[in-house]
């Protein structure tokens, strides 16, 4: 039977706090605060994980990719990053200070958020623009909910009704985010932000699509708009071209999976679906200017 192959690979939430030294979480939920320069960053490479993240910035800058989009955190900088979106640390500056909220979607899905308050969610469910910017008097407003969160972390779950307390608390704290967001979203309707909406709905539905359709025509239908103007339109917000971003994120999988020496080129080619080794080989050599079997022998 063929190798099964997940080249930008799926962690967990245990897989990504275990290199911290954090062996436990609350049933679903993990709350630490840290300067990320202290540390050895667990995961460099691109990966995907089964949980959300949400990082507060209080100090400093943090760069994160996500889903091909570059975020350069500042103070008071928020980021959420949902399950199954591709990610990877880019660069942390020494005096980084943060605070990070990670949960699984069931956890969340204990709050019932999703079906009293849907507009509450929005940030967490749409990613439309997972970056939320905030005010110091927002952040005095969350730093306490949160620091609350990180000390039930250490509380051992011997006391009543603790499971109720963590997960009102955490509800709050949504709350707060959603009320924020919608704020953020307010501001940016009156600014005119169709074509940022427009953009973020292309990369968020590209992961999803891009081993089976790598034409701008294909996402342009998908998106109910011409070809002409999703590219004209994410080239205007982001810098690049539709079809660029489309031919990042095969590379980026070709690449990773390159690395793995038990993938012959051949596996590697079919699971991108091109038509064979040949073609695969061909578009890699004129994105990389190197070819795949070149681009696995040079040292990572």
């Amino acid at each position: 039977m063929p190798k099964e192959i997940r080249p930008v690979q799926m962690h967990t939430m245990e897989q990504l706090l275990a290199p911290l030294g954090v062996t436990n979480q609350y049933k679903g939920l993990h709350v630490m605060s840290f300067n990320p320069g202290d540390i050895e960053v667990p995961i460099l490479h691109p990966f995907r994980s089964d949980h959300f993240f949400l990082t507060l910035v209080h100090e400093g800058e943090l760069s994160i990719s996500a889903n091909l989009l570059e975020y350069n955190l500042k103070r008071n900088n928020i980021l959420m990053v949902a399950p199954n979106t591709v990610r990877q640390f880019l660069n942390v500056s020494p005096d980084c200070r943060l605070t990070s909220i990670i949960f699984t979607s069931a956890y969340l899905s204990a709050t019932s958020i999703h079906t009293k308050n849907v507009e509450a969610f929005d940030f967490l469910s749409s990613q439309v623009n997972p970056l939320l910017v905030i005010d110091q008097e927002a952040a005095d407003t969350l730093i306490p909910i949160m620091k609350i969160l990180e000390s039930k972390m250490d509380v051992r779950n011997d006391l009543a009704y603790q499971d109720e307390v963590v997960l009102s608390i955490f509800t709050g704290f949504i709350y707060e985010i959603g009320a924020l967001y919608q704020k953020q979203q307010k501001i940016a309707e009156v600014k005119g932000t169709r074509k940022e909406e427009l953009t973020f709905r292309f990369l968020k539905i590209l992961p999803q699509h891009f081993k089976e359709e790598r034409s701008v025509q294909a996402y342009a239908a998908m998106l109910n708009i011409t070809p002409k103007y999703l590219s004209q339109t994410v080239k205007e917000i982001t810098g690049k071209t539709a079809g660029e971003f489309i031919d990042e994120i095969v590379i980026l999988e070709a690449k990773v999976a390159l690395n793995d020496p038990s993938l012959t080129i051949a596996q590697i080619a079919a699971y991108l679906n091109f038509a064979d080794q040949f073609f695969f080989s061909k578009f890699f050599k004129k994105q990389c200017g190197t070819s795949p079997s070149k681009y696995r022998q040079t040292p990572l």
